[in-house]
């Protein structure tokens, strides 16, 4: 499931979130989040999702509470800003005092046997299936990482007639971590609890499509389930709660493999709903798709027959131990709402800062993005042999305790230029190396733009001649070296057991792959 909010986030991109700078300032929070669960809980290895400046998604409060940011115009550049407009012609237009309530029709059960086909049809196109929803839910997730997360969300949605929504989630390793969502068919309001701020934009109500068939949803490759341009089903503007009410994603995951999975039991009982349980085995090309291997072997859902709602699920590791699960403490289909609950509370709240990042070059939106790749295996691989094959002056990081986690290749005019990402013992820090010839112009980028020290040395390794240079306000160093007309750029983030010493030593192992 570490996947789920991919989708969400990109057709986001597209429409509300397209304007946001997601700064230096942001990311130390989600760093500093992450430092905070590791001091609570013991054996954690932070998920280095959060530390990269074009992360995947993963995890709804940490993902869309920061990092929607880093993703908001489909891997926005950070010279991006805020839209503001703090009036009160933000704020849906119902007096607190006036009761206006969506009145939809009864929710109804069914109890009609179905078949596998059936109820694979009905989580494809559980957005035709009910007018309004009202729940609460824990989801606990668990990476391949041995990283993980666990929040609560709450929500309520309208999506006929009156649009309107409402979600908060609280991540439970630090509940000082909320966000909140409001919005209607004209705006879309995001608080967050920690630093007290919120942004407003525009939202317009995506088109309803038609009906998914089983063909249609299968025919979308596993490499492209998340991208925002797939058939699946339009959505509201939701995190959390849309891994239950619209689980189209889950649905073409882990039922794809039809012979791998059976119907447990045609009619359960489940919060007053009659659900369809499933349970099955997770597909080996499912698995290494989406970097299971490891931490996931099994599934069962429990499936809301007449909508299609994804009621509950867990997964099991090859023990048949709970790994992962989404919880629900209830769940309400088409009962009354107040238009009320859609309106966003600011009081006490502040708009997020217009800014500027570090006076970007205009010339950077000459740099073209020809591959990017991170979580996924198979694409980086992709992106590696490309960068290999073009650029011939590439060194990359050759030691045990280095393991690459994403790669980029951009260009500008008839120069090449490489980044790398890698996370250090898994859980003791991050190493950015770029590389990129002396006279191209590169792109502004948050994690080697960072505020550095007096210069501390001077050496050469493997014909490479390095500067380092101590960061200013992070544990860390900033490498900057040279080669007869190339630049070679490392910053490593670690953590205070980490000595300067053995962060330099490591260099030894930066060179060509032959």
């Amino acid at each position: 499931m570490d996947k789920i909010f991919k989708n969400i986030t990109d057709n986001m991109n597209q429409t509300v979130l397209k304007d946001i700078d997601f700064n230096e300032k942001n990311k130390e929070k989600v760093r500093q989040a992450i430092e905070n669960r590791k001091k609570k809980r013991f054996n954690l290895k932070p998920t280095i999702h959060f530390l990269l400046p074009l992360g995947a998604t993963c995890l709804f409060f940490l993902g869309i509470s920061y990092f929607i940011l880093s993703e908001l115009g489909i891997l926005s550049t950070e010279n991006q800003t805020v839209f503001l407009n703090n009036t009160s012609e933000n704020v849906l237009n119902v007096p607190e005092n006036e009761m206006s309530f969506i009145k939809p029709p009864a929710k109804e059960e069914s109890f009609e046997d179905m078949t596998k086909e059936d109820v694979f049809l009905k989580m494809l196109n559980s957005v035709d299936n009910f007018d309004t929803a009202t729940g609460k839910f824990v989801n606990y997730d668990i990476y391949a990482d041995d990283s993980d997360s666990k929040d609560i969300t709450e929500f309520k949605v309208s999506i006929k007639n009156e649009i309107g929504g409402y979600e908060k989630s609280t991540n439970l390793f630090d509940e000082k971590l909320i966000q909140e969502i409001n919005y209607n068919n004209e705006k879309i309001w995001i608080k967050y609890h920690d630093t007290k701020t919120y942004f407003v934009n525009d939202y317009q109500q995506a088109p309803t499509q038609d009906a998914l068939t089983l063909e249609e949803a299968l025919s979308i490759s596993l490499k492209d389930i998340y991208k925002s341009d797939n058939d699946f089903r339009e959505r509201p503007p939701i995190g959390g709660s849309g891994i239950s009410l619209f689980p189209y994603e889950e649905a073409s995951i882990y039922l794809r493999n039809m012979s791998l999975w059976e119907i447990e039991k045609q009619n359960e009982a489940l919060l007053d709903h009659n659900t369809i349980v499933l349970k099955g085995k997770i597909d080996d090309q499912v698995k290494s798709r989406f970097n299971m291997i490891g931490t996931i072997d099994t599934f069962r859902f429990w499936v809301d027959k007449d909508t299609g709602i994804l009621i509950k699920y867990e997964t099991y590791d090859i023990n048949g131990e709970l790994a992962s699960y989404l919880h629900p403490e209830y769940l309400v289909v088409n009962s009354e709402i107040n238009l009320q609950e859609f309106v966003p509370k600011l009081d006490g709240f502040k708009p997020f800062v217009k800014k500027e990042f570090l006076h970007p070059d205009p010339k950077e939106e000459e740099i073209e993005m020809v591959a990017q790749a991170d979580t996924i295996k198979e694409d980086r691989d992709e992106v590696l042999e490309l960068l290999r094959k073009d650029l011939p002056f590439l060194y990359e990081f050759n030691h045990p305790d280095l393991e690459i986690f994403s790669a980029m290749y951009e260009k500008y005019q008839n120069f090449n230029h490489g980044y790398l990402t890698y996370t250090y013992k898994n859980d003791l820090g991050v190493f950015y190396l770029r590389t990129y010839h002396k006279n191209s112009l590169i792109r502004t980028t948050s994690d080697f733009e960072k505020d550095k020290g007096e210069m501390k040395e001077t050496f050469t390794v493997n014909g490479i001649e390095w500067r380092s240079y101590e960061l200013s306000n992070l544990t860390g160093t900033h490498f900057i070296g040279s080669k007869d007309e190339y630049i070679y750029e490392v910053v490593s983030q670690v953590s205070g057991s980490v000595t300067y010493q053995e962060t330099k030593d490591l260099l030894e192992s930066l060179k060509p792959i032959k």
